[in-house]
């Protein structure tokens, strides 16, 4: 069960690093480019805990 938990969950934070990196890509053709930092930084922080998440998984 908790193989498929986590399995689910990597999922999710799969999903949601492609959502902000679609976000980050059309915030950097914007003006100042503050919003792309702060999808940047989302988009790193799901990507990181996914690594870690397929660490445990084996």
């Amino acid at each position: 069960m908790k193989i498929l938990k986590l399995a689910w969950k990597i999922r999710w934070y799969l999903w949601q690093a492609k959502k902000y990196s679609k976000k980050a890509n059309k915030a950097n053709k914007a003006g100042w480019g503050l919003d792309r930092n702060m999808y940047f930084q989302k988009y790193c922080y799901y990507q990181d805990t996914v690594r870690i998440m397929e660490e445990k998984l084996g």
